[in-house]
């Protein structure tokens, strides 16, 4: 696309015809295709849904659809189901006002809204856990022992080596690291993938190579412990409902694209349902620039860090 399409809120919409049949009131935007594919139009009855494939033209004061007559049989437009989109993620080759780009709010919402959705998610999550628990106790007999045992475990920490050296990343620039590791459950152990997110700081003055959640005091004594101004070391998970927020590089934020949680290059939230920062890991770095890591998981959706394994 050569020319940015301007797209502005109120335009005249026209059948092919001629004829007016509305004015433009919002743009739908598909998250999962990364752009634009519908158009609402106020009509005089109500606001209909009109699929981009079915506009002839996009001028800056008027759009023609092609298509005859009015918009009477067309979709009705709900804005309940719909949230407002940020500008970051405004797709390229267009301009467009902000507040006037909406995309689907997730099942659940739409279904049962934002407060019934978030306790059936909790009612699922006890349910789940009381029907584990029944399980459990079932075997308690036979495998008393062996779960006994397992259940004792605490929490232990394993140190491990990353492949890639502090001297090896850039200044300032998030770099998202994947490597192998063992995850450890009472007497199981599976080999799993994980990746971290590696920030190396230019100056151990700069604000931004102290990670939010030790600034707000929600670190333990361990992620105190080891910790350091060169290197800062996020993880993955977004703390709101565990979805993988991504660095943006022309915006320099962190930003999840589930729920549209915010997040500076510390981890600071900056907006978003989010309830704390991106969780800092703990890390070790040798004379030589080899880095070696902690990785942890914290309970989402809550603000403190509550570790679980």
């Amino acid at each position: 696309m050569s020319e940015e399409v301007v797209l502005r809120m109120g335009v005249p919409v026209l059948n092919e015809d001629g004829h007016e049949v509305g004015t433009l009131e919002k743009l739908v935007f598909s998250e999962t295709e990364r752009k634009i594919t519908e158009l609402v139009v106020r009509d005089l009855a109500s606001l209909k849904r009109i699929m981009i494939s079915q506009v002839r033209s996009i001028f800056p004061h008027s759009i023609t659809l092609a298509r005859h007559g009015t918009l009477e049989t067309l979709p009705v437009f709900d804005p309940t189901e719909f949230e407002e989109v940020p500008t970051w993620f405004f797709p390229p080759g267009y301009q467009i006002e902000i507040g006037s780009l909406v995309t689907l709010k997730p099942a659940d919402i739409r279904e049962m809204g934002e407060d019934a959705a978030c306790s059936r998610r909790e009612f699922m999550a006890r349910t789940t856990a009381v029907v584990a628990g029944l399980i459990g106790i079932s075997l308690v007999v036979p495998i008393g022992g062996y779960v006994l045992a397992a259940a004792k475990t605490k929490i232990s920490d394993h140190w491990v080596p990353l492949s890639v050296s502090i001297n090896q990343l850039p200044m300032d620039s998030p770099v998202s690291h994947t490597f192998r590791a063992v995850s450890v459950s009472g007497w199981m152990r599976v080999p799993v993938e994980r990746t971290v997110w590696l920030i190396r700081h230019s100056s151990p003055e700069d604000p931004m190579s102290l990670p939010a959640d030790e600034k707000l005091g929600l670190d333990s004594e361990l992620e105190k412990q080891f910790s350091t101004p060169l290197l800062t070391v996020l993880s993955p998970i977004c703390p709101h409902l565990g979805c993988s927020p991504q660095w943006i590089d022309d915006r320099k934020r962190f930003i999840c694209p589930c729920h549209h949680s915010i997040y500076e290059l510390n981890g600071n939230r900056v907006s978003g349902p989010a309830p704390r920062p991106m969780d800092s890991l703990p890390v070790k770095v040798g004379k030589d620039g080899d880095i070696s890591i902690l990785y942890e998981q914290f309970a989402i959706g809550i603000p403190k860090k509550v570790r679980l394994a």
